[in-house]
């Protein structure tokens, strides 16, 4: 959920009212207005509550077309906008702009967000961080990226293989090693909060997580972990409330 004094919008929701509520509440949130809520794709871990949340706050819903054919939730809505990757667009004083990622469902995206003056992006559920994606990426005050997965922990663990082997394609899931990556070359380093998130339950640890983005930027040798605040995001709780 992202809010200025003026809107407020919701990035996808794979749970129910109750669920939502109790969140807010524990965020200190509770009673906050809704104005929109925004869909990066169709899985029901992003998508299942869409329609209960836009129907209670009475809010519109944006989307892309891919996404609002991809579940049968989506594609009953009567209010919805369509978005489009590339082409920006409003909600109050918050613009938006879409773009495409590499991930195995129907025209996923992610989001670059401005607003008060401040920029921001967030790209979750992809297998691959390509050239269209970094660039997105940079001139950032704040970056919600997936760290999905510790590799060795995915390979030895439960999941079927072909499970396992999806996850670790170009459109599963970002790993803990991917995101090191690049924070250790090609993150410009302009962000001053970094939030690790979609952390498998199964395959990762978020002390495994924090570690492997810190020392990354330590790599750097730049004054970049001074600047750069790690956090993490959680399935079953708020993360931290930040106030840029």
């Amino acid at each position: 959920m992202l809010a200025t004094g003026k809107t407020t919008i919701l990035i996808d929701q794979g749970f129910g009212l109750v669920s939502f509520r109790r969140r807010l509440k524990l965020a200190g949130m509770e009673g906050t207005r809704l104005d929109a809520v925004l869909v990066t794709h169709g899985h029901s871990d992003h998508s299942s509550g869409v329609a209960a949340i836009a129907e209670e706050f009475g809010v519109p819903v944006f989307m892309n077309e891919g996404t609002r054919t991809e579940t049968a939730q989506l594609s009953k809505l009567d209010r919805w906008e369509r978005i489009q990757s590339g082409r920006p667009f409003t909600v109050g004083d918050i613009t938006v702009e879409a773009f495409t990622i590499s991930h195995d469902a129907a025209e996923p995206v992610g989001f670059g967000i401005e607003a008060e003056g401040l920029r921001g992006a967030l790209a979750t559920d992809l297998g691959e961080l390509g050239p269209p994606v970094l660039a997105q990426l940079r001139g950032c005050d704040w970056l919600i990226l997936e760290s999905n997965h510790d590799e060795e922990m995915l390979k030895l663990g439960p999941y079927p293989w072909l499970l396992k082997q999806r996850v670790l394609g170009r459109t599963g899931h970002l790993s803990n090693t991917a995101i090191a990556r690049f924070l250790a070359g090609s993150y410009d380093g302009s962000a001053r909060h970094l939030f690790l998130a979609h952390l498998s339950r199964e395959n990762n640890d978020p002390d495994i997580a924090l570690r492997s983005a810190g020392n990354a930027l330590r790599r750097r040798r730049l004054p970049l972990f001074d600047t750069c605040s790690l956090h993490l995001t959680h399935q079953n709780k708020p993360s931290i409330v930040l106030g840029l």
